[in-house]
């Protein structure tokens, strides 16, 4: 009998045996990826001639490697599978800095406060002198491009609410606020900050401190309230605030890490903490996002993905008991934000 040692040495399987079961397109990816590999193996050496630089042609091949690896991938997404291209990937994935983030997990998920800043900040950077190169084909991948989309696509709804509002301040919070750059976004085009009250809620410390610096640095103390808490344990009446009478409430990446028993608590939550007529806004990746099986296999990023069908049914099971009054897409139409109006 095999030890569990020896079992796990033996995971993933061999390229040609997980061919034998499915021959066409796992042989494929396995060329793809052989591929990939050599042409890193020449970047790195050219750039060993060119003062530590990738030249540009070979910049472009690699990433023109990665995106094909990671389309064969797409067709044939198993465990197995994933489990070999980790083991093949991961040691070129750990040369980068932004993707090493989100498979290492630091802050105990993959998209924590600096991982989105990093997405945000969109500067490739990594170890040696191929690590940029690889960093900048992770920042390009469909769901990385969704995250920036999402930025702005927040920062316009928060300024409709502050427009809407008129005169009166608009009061609206940020759960799981991570950095918060979509509310920073508006400020800083706010003729009068006073016309908004933000609270921002985040169980991580560090990500407060973040968001503190940076409004500490803009003089929006007297705007922006930072809250240290459990949403979990705000839901269940573990933890109190004072939260009520919210114009805005919303999450851009939050509840697809949760099920959907979560979700509904969350909403009702949040339907109590609105205004009649208040908003809430929740983002949730899409199951069209092409980008699932690298997160899931590679990068061991697992979100629960959903549809509009999705979204309609867990409001429909909230306080809130309808449909959302609207869906919105960023540009990838990956990235899906339900909206519903309390009644």
């Amino acid at each position: 009998m095999q030890t569990v040692i020896q079992q796990t040495l033996d995971i993933p399987l061999r390229w040609t045996e997980l061919i034998a079961r499915n021959p066409t397109p796992v042989s494929t990816l396995e060329s793809a990826v052989a591929k990939f590999k050599r042409i890193l193996v020449e970047a790195d050496r050219q750039a060993l001639k060119n003062n530590d630089i990738v030249p540009a042609h070979l910049v472009d091949d690699v990433e023109n490697a990665f995106r094909d690896c990671n389309a064969k991938l797409r067709s044939i997404d198993s465990e197995e599978l994933g489990a070999k291209i980790q083991s093949d990937l991961l040691p070129y994935l750990l040369l980068t800095n932004t993707a090493e983030r989100w498979y290492s997990k630091p802050r105990g998920y993959a998209g924590d406060f600096l991982s989105i800043h990093q997405i945000y900040q969109n500067t490739p950077a990594g170890r040696g002198r191929i690590g940029s190169v690889l960093d900048r084909c992770f920042l390009n991948i469909a769901a990385a491009v969704a995250v920036r989309n999402r930025r702005p696509l927040l920062a316009e709804e928060i300024n409709a609410v502050v427009a809407a509002k008129g005169e009166a301040p608009a009061r609206i919070t940020s759960l799981a606020c991570g950095p918060a750059a979509e509310v920073f976004d508006v400020y800083e085009k706010l003729d009068d900050p006073t016309k908004l009250t933000a609270t921002l809620i985040d169980i991580d410390l560090q990500a407060l401190a973040f968001v503190a610096e940076r409004r500490d640095r803009a003089r929006l103390q007297q705007q922006m309230r930072l809250l240290n808490s459990n949403l979990v344990y705000l839901i269940t009446g573990r933890e109190q605030i004072q939260l009520r009478d919210q114009d805005l409430i919303y999450s851009i990446g939050l509840i697809d890490y949760f099920s959907d028993k979560f979700v509904i608590k969350l909403l009702n939550y949040i339907h109590k903490a609105l205004l009649p007529g208040g908003k809430v806004i929740l983002g949730n990746f899409h199951p069209r996002n092409p980008d699932k099986p690298l997160m899931d296999h590679l990068l061991d990023w697992r979100l629960i993905h959903r549809t509009e069908d999705d979204m309609n049914r867990l409001f429909r099971a909230s306080l809130f008991q309808s449909d959302c009054s609207n869906m919105r897409f960023e540009q990838q139409g990956i990235n899906l934000f339900a909206e519903c109006v309390k009644k």
